[in-house]
C-alpha cells in the first residue's frame, strides 16, 4: 500500500510541476500515465487529479473538445466521490470554459463559488490564486478598477498567508499592472513591472517569462514605445508557441497587428493578421465542435445529475444532495430568516426483519417506507431523503412552525398503516422519529449539526419504547 501512494505522489508532484511551467504536452502524457495506474488501482482521488490535468493542459492548448470532455468526467467522479476541496476544482474547471466561451458573468459566478469555498476550508493560497483570476476576468471585460481592486485583495491574501510563493505574487503583479495600465496609471504600473525584471524564477520559468514579456508590452503601447513593445511581443510569441499556448497566442498575434498598423507597417501588420484570423478560426472551430458536443450530451448529463443525486434502492433523494441542500438553506437563513425542520425517523426492530425474512424483504421494506414518505410529503420547499441503512429524513423550509407536529403525525400514521406480504406472514411495520427546527437552535449553521440534534430525538423515541414522536424544540419537548 505504502509502494502505491508513494509512487502517485512521486508521479503527481511532477504533473503539477509539469503543469505550472505550462509544458501542456508533458502535463498531459504524465497525466494520462496517472490515469493508468489509478484505474488499474481503483484510486478515484487519484483519477479526479489526472481528469483535472488533462481538462486544464487541454483548455491551454486550445483542444476545448478534450477539455470538455475530461472536464465531464472529473464531474461524474466528483459527483460520487467528492468532497468541498473537488468541487473547488469544478468550479474552477467550469470557470475555464465559460472563460472560452467568452461567458465572463459566470465565469466571474463559477469563480466567486471557488473563492466561498476556498475561504470556507482555509485554503488561502487557492483563495488569493482565484482572486487574481477574478481580476483577470474584469480585465477582459475592461472593467479596470474592479479588476484592480480584486488583485489588491488578492495579493493582500497571499501576502499574510503564502508569502514564500513567488509564482503566486508574480501572477497577482502581472493583473495588478495590467488593471493600472487600464486605468492610465503608467507609473504604477511601471513601479511593479520594474523589479520582476530582475525576478530569479521568471528567468527559470518560460511560461512566466512569456506573461511577463506579454504585459510589458501593454505598458509600453500605453507610452507610445512601439518598438518596445513589438520585440516583447515578440518574445512572447516565440515563448507561447513553443508552449503551444493558442490562448494566449491569439491575443499575443491580435496585438501584433495593431502595433504594426499604428507604425503603418502593413506588410508585417496584414501578415499578422492572417495568423491571427487562424488562430481565431481553429478556436471558434473547436468552440462550434464543443457546442455540438454539449447538446449531444445535454440530456445525458442531465440524466447522469439525476442519478447522481438519487438513492438507487428508494428513488428518494440521497444523503450528499440532502446534505448540500440544507447547507444551502441555512446559508440562506441568515439573509431570509427561514426556518428549517429536519424529521429522522427509522423502522423499529429492523434488524429482526431482516434476520428472518432475509435482505431481499428488507429491501421491499425500505422502499416502501420511501415510496411512503414521498407521497405524504410531497410539497413545495420538501425534501425526502435516505440517509443510510432503513433511516430516513425529510426537511422541510418555512413550513408552519405549529403545523410541524400534526404533518410529522400524518407521516407517522401513513407509515404504521403499511403492511408489507411475504408468502402467508404479514410484516407489520413501525416507525420511530425525531424532529427538531431551526428556529429553535439558532446557532446552527451546517447540516451535521441540525442532524445531530434530530438524531438524538429519535434515539429517546428509541429510549422510550420505539413506534413514537420525539419532538425536540425552544420548549424542550413534545411527544406522542
Amino acid at each position: 500500500m505504502n509502494v502505491k501512494i508513494n509512487r502517485f505522489t512521486k508521479l503527481e508532484a511532477k504533473l503539477d510541476t509539469a503543469f505550472s511551467e505550462g509544458h501542456y504536452n508533458e502535463a498531459i502524457s504524465l497525466a494520462n500515465e496517472l490515469l493508468d495506474q489509478s484505474e488499474h488501482a481503483e484510486d478515484q482521488k487519484a483519477m479526479m487529479k489526472a481528469y483535472l490535468n488533462l481538462a486544464g493542459s487541454y483548455y491551454y492548448l486550445g483542444q476545448i473538445d478534450l477539455a470538455f470532455e475530461n472536464v465531464l468526467q472529473y464531474k461524474l467522479l466528483c459527483d460520487e466521490h467528492g468532497d468541498d476541496q473537488d468541487k473547488f476544482y469544478l468550479f474552477n474547471l467550469s470557470s475555464l470554459i465559460y472563460e472560452f466561451d467568452e461567458n465572463y458573468v459566470k465565469a466571474k459566478d463559477a469563480m466567486n463559488e471557488c473563492i466561498n469555498i476556498a475561504l470556507e476550508l482555509e485554503m488561502y493560497q487557492a483563495a488569493s490564486a482565484c482572486l487574481n483570476k477574478y481580476s483577470y476576468y474584469y480585465i477582459l471585460e475592461k472593467n479596470y478598477s474592479e479588476a484592480a481592486k480584486n488583485a489588491n485583495a488578492s495579493m493582500i491574501l497571499a501576502k499574510k498567508h503564502c508569502p514564500g510563493d513567488i509564482l503566486l505574487h508574480c501572477q497577482i503583479y502581472f493583473n495588478l499592472a495590467k488593471a493600472y495600465i487600464g486605468l492610465d496609471r503608467l507609473e504604477e504600473a511601471k513601479e511593479i513591472l520594474e523589479p520582476l525584471r530582475f525576478n530569479a524564477y521568471l528567468k527559470n520559468s518560460l511560461h512566466e517569462k512569456g506573461h511577463y514579456y506579454f504585459t510589458l508590452s501593454l505598458l509600453y503601447t500605453a507610452r507610445g514605445e512601439y518598438e518596445k513593445s513589438l520585440y516583447t511581443l515578440k518574445e512572447a510569441y516565440c515563448i507561447f508557441s513553443d508552449l503551444n499556448n493558442k490562448m494566449m497566442l491569439k491575443s499575443i498575434t491580435k496585438n501584433l497587428s495593431e502595433i504594426y498598423e499604428i507604425v503603418h507597417d502593413y506588410e508585417n501588420a496584414y501578415e499578422i493578421l492572417k495568423q491571427y484570423t487562424i488562430i481565431c478560426e481553429q478556436l471558434f472551430t473547436v468552440r462550434l465542435n464543443s457546442k455540438i458536443k454539449e447538446i449531444d450530451i445535454k440530456h445525458s448529463i442531465a440524466e447522469i445529475e439525476k442519478r447522481a443525486n438519487l438513492d438507487c434502492l428508494t428513488g428518494v433523494y440521497n444523503r450528499y444532495y440532502i446534505e448540500m441542500n440544507c447547507n444551502s438553506w441555512l446559508k440562506e437563513r441568515k439573509i431570509t430568516r427561514s426556518s428549517i425542520c429536519c424529521i429522522v425517523l427509522d423502522v423499529d426492530h429492523f434488524k429482526n426483519i431482516n434476520d428472518t425474512y432475509g435482505h431481499l424483504i428488507g429491501d421491499e421494506v425500505i422502499k416502501t417506507v420511501g415510496n411512503t414518505c414521498k407521497q405524504v410529503m410531497e410539497e413545495e420547499n420538501t425534501i425526502v431523503g435516505r440517509y443510510g441503512g432503513d433511516e430516513f429524513i425529510v426537511l422541510l423550509k418555512d413550513y408552519p412552525s405549529n403545523q410541524i407536529m400534526a404533518k410529522a403525525q400524518q407521516l407517522f400514521q401513513a407509515l404504521s398503516d403499511l403492511k408489507v406480504q411475504y408468502g402467508f406472514n404479514t410484516i407489520q411495520i413501525t416507525v420511530s422519529m425525531g424532529i427538531v427546527c431551526s428556529d429553535g437552535i439558532p446557532t446552527v449553521k451546517k447540516f451535521t449539526q441540525l442532524f445531530k440534534i434530530a438524531d438524538q430525538a429519535l434515539y429517546m423515541a428509541k429510549n422510550q419504547g420505539k413506534n413514537q414522536i420525539v419532538f425536540l424544540s425552544k420548549e424542550n419537548c413534545g411527544m406522542k
